[in-house]
């Protein structure tokens, strides 16, 4: 066997090139013109005979099911000749030529077309709008083509799914597709497997239910296979996205297994769906298998639930439960995600994570609590200040400025991962939504007594008084990559350039009043804009422009920090010039918690926040 760089090369020499040659060779006999005869002495070749040709490598790799489409690009050696009763002509011509060609390919190589011939010009780009594949095979897919790639397999196989909400038959598209589906066997021990569909015919050993003896099961080309326990110890919705999983695989994937078995003698008997899959980390290499895998798990949910009428059923529960006027908000959003999950017969999980997709973030307020995994990353504004105040670590990384707090997320503070609003608000990226993993602190899930629980939680938010709470709890170990990033990004980026121009007016001898009318200057705020912004009253601005003897309060300094959306470091050092700083009093760390907590929001949803904790609210217009 030669050394081939990637699986189609190595298809195209041991499987396809004598069909290709006959193929190129009947051409040229018909259509020597093709070659490019400028610097050729037979200008009117009447017989072309290939002497030598290799295929150098493919292009345009596209999959269409059964159908293995490219262009091979070869380098080919002509003998040409041409019958001039006066003066017969003959000549040797090096070109290079690209071929298009449609595999048929199943077991075996089934049929090879090819169309028309042309010379090959390097830098020309594709006409193609299909999606394209690696060179072994596989399906290249970008997050951001999901749902059109979702959408093209509803138009072939469930159009009516893209006209109005459904439940999508995703059985009977399987059948559809010819398609065997079996339940009732244990595929693995230890339900490490949900379902396996395989490619081509063979055996699996599989157990009966409760894995009392284990038999030889035949199974055939396109059988899918369901371990029993995906509905036993899942629910309904895991085997409909386990079934569509396979399906997609199927769909997409079996032109990989095909290769691989005509090409190596293995049976890539099956693409198996894990009940656990982690994937790489960005900067490590993804094998073939993983971004299968991957491809199957993101568009499983999106063909079950296609974008455009699942957010028309959204809209529809919103307006049944008033979800834009309720209070209830909560309560609210359990209904729709409980009534998408019944509609689609998916999980709620699955309901939840697709509104998240389609564009309703709120959906997230809800999610993390939503499931029994020991870990979660979306963060209720109270139960991260429940973490703030006791964990001194915790406390420390926000007040350092390397993250913020954004839909729910600590997210990294870095203009990749969060990006400002009109309004002020701080929201996540679409690339910090796609990799929250990367850029988003994590927690865990500790238990706390009722009595703990009111003396640190709003006692309104805590309804079930003779049950434990369950809150957050940060961990550094399990962050370590994470908070290395931030790190990382915080000695690289330059801050915002008010906050520069802040940090070059600092003066050790300046006063406390001096330095904010310094930060006033660079911002450049007027007095309404700084009484609207800060709550304060006329005479706070005046004074900080007298530059009087009397310092400010602690209090009218947040409430200039959190007017202005100033940093910590900023808020910290007016504090220092004043002669106060924060201690570790409850009040104390709710006034800290509003500059580092809460970037982006208005002093009156800081007052809000305070308030539920029972504290007076920032701004009350009189000078302190």
């Amino acid at each position: 066997m030669g050394n081939y760089k990637d699986e189609i090369s190595q298809f195209i020499y041991e499987i396809c090139y004598p069909e290709i040659w006959k193929k190129v060779s009947d051409y040229l006999s018909i259509h020597p013109s093709v070659l490019d005869l400028t610097y050729c002495r037979v200008k009117y070749p009447d017989s072309c005979v290939i002497i030598d040709m290799v295929p150098e490598f493919a292009r345009n790799i596209r999959i269409d099911e059964d159908h293995l489409l490219f262009d091979v690009v070869v380098s080919g050696t002509f003998d040409l000749e041409e019958n001039n009763e006066y003066r017969p002509n003959s000549a040797e011509l090096m070109q290079w030529l690209s071929i298009p060609c449609d595999a048929v390919v199943t077991d075996s190589l089934k049929k090879l077309s090819t169309g028309d011939i042309t010379l090959y010009i390097p830098g020309t780009k594709s006409l193609h709008t299909e999606q394209s594949a690696s060179g072994n095979i596989v399906p290249v897919l970008f997050k951001r083509d999901l749902e059109k790639e979702a959408t093209a397999f509803l138009e072939k196989y469930c159009p009516e799914a893209l006209e109005k909400p459904m439940a999508v038959p995703i059985e009977e598209i399987a059948e559809a597709m010819q398609l065997h589906i079996i339940q009732g066997y244990r595929i693995s021990a230890d339900f490490s497997i949900f379902g396996e569909i395989f490619f081509v015919d063979g055996q699996e050993e599989v157990s009966d239910l409760f894995k009392v003896s284990k038999t030889s099961l035949e199974v055939s080309r396109g059988t899918i296979l369901i371990d029993a326990y995906t509905f036993w110890e899942r629910n309904l919705g895991c085997v409909k996205n386990t079934i569509a999983h396979e399906v997609y695989h199927w769909y997409k994937h079996r032109m990989y297994a095909a290769i691989k078995h005509i090409l190596h003698g293995k049976e890539y008997v099956a693409c198996r769906c894990p009940a656990d899959l982690v994937y790489p980390k960005k900067e490590e290499n993804w094998t073939d298998e993983q971004r299968m895998e991957w491809q199957a798990n993101n568009m499983a949910p999106r063909i079950l639930m296609p974008y455009q009428t699942f957010k028309t059923k959204v809209e529809e529960l919103y307006r049944k439960y008033d979800y834009p006027d309720t209070i209830l908000k909560e309560e609210a959003l359990n209904h729709v995600a409980q009534d998408l999950a019944n509609f689609y017969g998916v999980s709620r999980q699955s309901a939840l994570i697709r509104m998240i997709e389609t564009g309703y973030k709120e959906a997230a307020s809800i999610y993390n609590y939503d499931q029994d995994t020991p870990i979660h990353r979306y963060i209720d504004l109270h139960d991260a200040f429940y973490e703030y105040r006791t964990n001194a670590k915790f406390r420390q990384l926000l007040n350092s400025g390397r993250f913020i707090y954004a839909d729910g997320y600590f997210v990294i503070n870095d203009e990749q991962f969060v990006s400002r609003e009109d309004d002020g608000r701080y929201i996540l990226t679409d690339y910090s939504w796609a990799h929250l993993d990367e850029c988003t602190l994590q927690f865990s899930w500790q238990t706390i007594t009722p009595e703990a629980a009111t003396a640190h939680f709003p006692y309104e938010l805590f309804h079930r008084k003779n049950e434990n709470r369950k809150v957050s709890k940060f961990e550094s170990d399990t962050n370590a990559s994470v908070i290395d990033l931030s790190e990382e990004l915080k000695e690289k980026r330059a801050e915002f350039e008010a906050q520069q121009l802040v940090k070059e007016a600092t003066k050790p001898s300046k006063t406390c009043w001096k330095y904010i009318t310094q930060i006033l200057d660079a911002k450049k705020i007027s007095k309404s804009h700084f009484c609207s912004a800060t709550l304060l009253g006329e005479e706070v601005y005046r004074k900080a422009y007298s530059d009087i003897k009397t310092k400010p309060s602690l209090r009218t300094i947040v409430a200039i920090g959190r007017g202005l959306d100033l940093s910590i470091d900023t808020v910290e050092e007016m504090l220092r010039l004043a002669g106060h700083a924060f201690d570790d009093s409850l009040e104390s760390q709710l006034l800290e918690f509003c500059i580092t907590g809460l970037p982006g929001e208005s002093v009156e949803e800081a007052n809000d926040f305070l308030e539920s904790y029972g504290v007076d609210p920032l701004g009350s217009k009189q000078l302190r």
